[in-house]
């Protein structure tokens, strides 16, 4: 039981101090760029040829594979796009007040370069503004796509794929998952409790499924995958995998009859590994194939179950069986 309590501490190191977890765009809003090249893409490349665009909170990944190059370019909003379309919200709610929506209007029109003009209708003014900063948003991203391919000679064979989230409705995608995944936990803790309504070996599946979630987290901290609403579902896979292998290991521990604890231990244990193996060999085939076609949603959710259902073999095994050796001889 020394085991797990030792590989807890650097798993710990890695999700809260280095290398760490950072929140994707799904979660903290701002802008991803997606590249693929038959071009090998650099980080250091990839710098050198935005550094004039001054991004904000700008991260880049890159990986390379039989089938090509890719590279994820995140970053956070344009400040100036930001305050546009805050503008621009607060002029559509103000349609009523012609004046101020008006004026709104024509202040992100000027601050996006756009024509000075006046206007009587405010429903004008608005439209004005808002194709202004479509246009403004489009140049801006053709302009990256453009220094990236020339600066880096990737040709003609480069794809280029944009994804934006604004910053409202990742605070809101946060929020929410929270609120989901602290009632699921509760629900599941309850279910427990009142399947087997005594206290250690309820413990023992509880901090086994804690362990779980934590070794996948390790996991996401060491291949630098971001927390999205892609990995936070594959953590909650953990939650469900993790639950399964313990409370068949429980039941037969406590409510079969036939044989000596640890007979019932070793039956379990084969059965549970079994499980667990074949499960690992799909992951591994998934995270293969991802990798080679860079697929980075399967890629993401498999490495995640990969790593957790590691975590999953030591916490079940070399800690929850001896807990409940412990618990049922200790009873008999």
């Amino acid at each position: 039981m020394l085991v797990p309590a030792i590989l807890l501490i650097p798993m710990l190191f890695l999700i809260f101090v280095v290398p760490g977890i950072s929140p994707g765009i799904d979660l903290t809003g701002g802008n991803v760029i997606i590249v693929r090249s038959q071009q090998e893409l650099t980080e250091s490349g990839i710098l050198s040829a935005l550094e004039g665009f001054d991004l904000p909170e700008l991260r880049i990944s890159t990986i390379t594979s039989p089938t090509g190059y890719g590279a994820w370019i995140q970053y956070s909003k344009n400040p100036l796009i930001s305050n546009a379309e805050e503008v621009i919200a607060q002029a559509e709610a103000n349609l009523e007040n012609e004046t101020e929506s008006i004026g709104l209007s024509k202040q992100v029109i000027s601050s996006l370069g756009g024509e000075d003009k006046e206007y009587d209708n405010a429903k004008l003014a608005l439209l004005d503004a808002q194709d202004i900063l479509a246009s403004y948003k489009e140049g801006f991203s053709t302009s990256l796509q453009t220094a990236l391919t020339d600066e880096l000679g990737l040709g003609v064979d480069v794809e280029f794929q944009k994804r934006e989230i604004s910053p409202t409705l990742g605070e809101a995608s946060l929020q929410g998952i929270i609120n989901i995944s602290i009632i699921g936990f509760i629900l599941i803790i309850i279910v427990i409790f009142i399947a087997f309504r005594q206290v250690v070996p309820s413990a023992a599946i509880i901090q086994a499924m804690i362990f779980d979630v934590v070794a996948g987290l390790a996991g996401m901290a060491l291949l630098n995958i971001p927390l999205s609403l892609t990995t936070l579902p594959a953590l909650l896979m953990l939650v469900g995998y993790s639950v399964d292998t313990d409370i068949m290991l429980t039941s037969r521990m406590l409510k079969e009859r036939s044989g000596t604890p640890g007979e019932r231990a070793t039956t379990s244990m084969k059965t549970g590994l079994t499980m667990t193996g074949t499960t690992l060999a799909a992951l591994v085939a998934m995270i293969l194939i991802s990798y080679f076609y860079q697929i980075e949603v399967i890629y993401h959710i498999s490495a995640i179950l990969f790593f957790g259902l590691i975590g999953d073999v030591i916490a079940t095994w070399l800690m929850n069986a001896p807990i409940l050796l412990w618990f049922v001889e200790r009873k008999r």
